[in-house]
């Protein structure tokens, strides 16, 4: 089977991270100094994150605004990150044919009260420069939600440059991975960014040695679920025999976990440090492989492809289709054929009013794509894909 993910480290980076002290900040500081240098600003402004949620946390709880407007369309982290520091929620539907909030449905949503929280969904930027505008004009601050498109960039310019601070991910469904979390924030905003780090030293507390050793064993088992076989074998262990199909779930109260109230870990730092020196090549494959599915998928008719990269400036992070007959059916059908898909906020945090963004996750599937992904295995995704198109397209009348 082809696993729904992969992630890019390997056993003999986890077996180096095992020996790291945690008494050492070095590796934590090159990390540090090597994202700053990616986006050209002062290594004080990169403050580092157990998770993407944790720094939006983090960020969210140095800003006395009570409102959060907040896409409608988007991962239930980013809600519950938003009323564990206290916020109120207004939400923005997501966009007619596309992934990202609509500017339209911000009317009267935006006052100096308010923070507007951007998303560039799955590394597929949004129409940042129109948002910033409309919030300056209402007198509210752009905040970035940029966990899924680190290495994105809109007209040359990086994604998570554009609002006061920026939340990214090294979650492994990302670009860069480390077990299980970790993330950053970006602050281009000097004073909030040192209020965050202010924040970040007397809230955020050392990861426990007991965690660590978890998170290693975990980290190993998705290094061994790359295995098509042993994939096989999981897949019917977690989901397919107790009749489940993701670990999203429709409701869990918001809780401070370790993913809000840890550190970043020195050995976590470890793993991500070739990743940091790869990024370059990590991006032009996803961008390459991106390119070539949205080529060879051209003439489906029974689901929508993701919009093209034109000016080849994305890192992509997912390739989402948009099932346009029963998504259940079509991922049973895959699965039963080998092809696993992973799944984009098939529950929501927002009500069910938002009927947009409610028919959007109801659509979602994301086929697999991620660096490890070998050609044979791609060749196998299109063709599966190819046949569930013809199996699915007589059911919707199309010739």
């Amino acid at each position: 089977m082809i696993p729904r993910t992969k992630v890019n480290y390997g056993p003999g980076d986890l077996l180096s991270a095992a020996f790291v002290s945690e008494t050492e900040s070095r590796r934590r500081e090159a990390l540090t100094a090597g994202l700053a240098g990616l986006f050209g600003v002062a290594a004080d402004q990169i403050i580092l994150t157990a998770s993407g949620r944790g720094a939006l946390y983090v960020i969210f709880s140095c800003l006395p605004q009570r409102r959060v407007v907040l896409p409608a369309y988007t991962c239930k982290a980013v809600v519950e990150a938003a009323l564990l520091a206290g916020k109120e929620l207004d939400f923005v539907e997501v966009e007619e044919d596309g992934f990202n909030l609509d500017p339209g449905d911000l009317a009267g949503k935006l006052n100096p009260d308010s923070l507007l929280l951007v998303t560039h969904q799955f590394g597929l930027p949004c129409a940042a420069p129109e948002l910033l505008a409309r919030a300056e004009a209402a007198g509210a601050l752009v905040i970035e939600d940029a966990a899924a498109s680190l290495g994105s960039r809109l007209k040359g310019r990086l994604t998570g440059t554009f609002g006061r601070a920026a939340a990214f991910s090294f979650d492994s469904t990302k670009l860069l991975h480390t077990p299980l979390k970790g993330g950053f924030i970006l602050a281009s905003d000097r004073g909030l960014g040192a209020r965050c780090r202010q924040f970040a030293e007397t809230s955020l507390k050392p990861m426990p040695g007991s965690r660590k050793w978890r998170l290693l064993a975990l980290g190993l088992a998705l290094t061994l679920l790359a295995d098509g076989r042993l994939y096989r074998l999981f897949h019917k262990l977690k989901f397919e025999w107790p009749g489940r199909y993701t670990d999203e779930s429709l409701s869990s109260p918001p809780r401070l976990n370790p993913f809000y109230t840890d550190q970043l870990a020195e050995w976590q730092a470890e793993v991500l440090a070739p990743q940091l020196a790869a990024l370059e090549d990590l991006m032009a494959r996803r961008r390459d492989v991106y390119a070539e599915l949205r080529t060879r998928l051209a003439g489906a008719v029974s689901f929508q492809l993701p919009p093209p990269d034109l000016d080849q400036e994305w890192a992509p992070i997912r390739f989402p289709l948009r099932i346009k007959g029963d998504k259940w059916s079509f991922y049973r059908r895959g699965v039963r054929r080998g092809l696993d898909f992973a799944f984009s906020f098939t529950f929501l945090g927002c009500p069910e009013s938002y009927a947009r963004s409610w028919r959007l996750a109801a659509a979602v599937l994301d086929p697999p794509f991620y660096d490890r992904l070998s050609r044979t295995e791609l060749d196998r995704m299109v063709e599966i894909l190819l046949a569930l198109d013809r199996e699915t397209a007589p059911e919707q009348g199309e010739p």
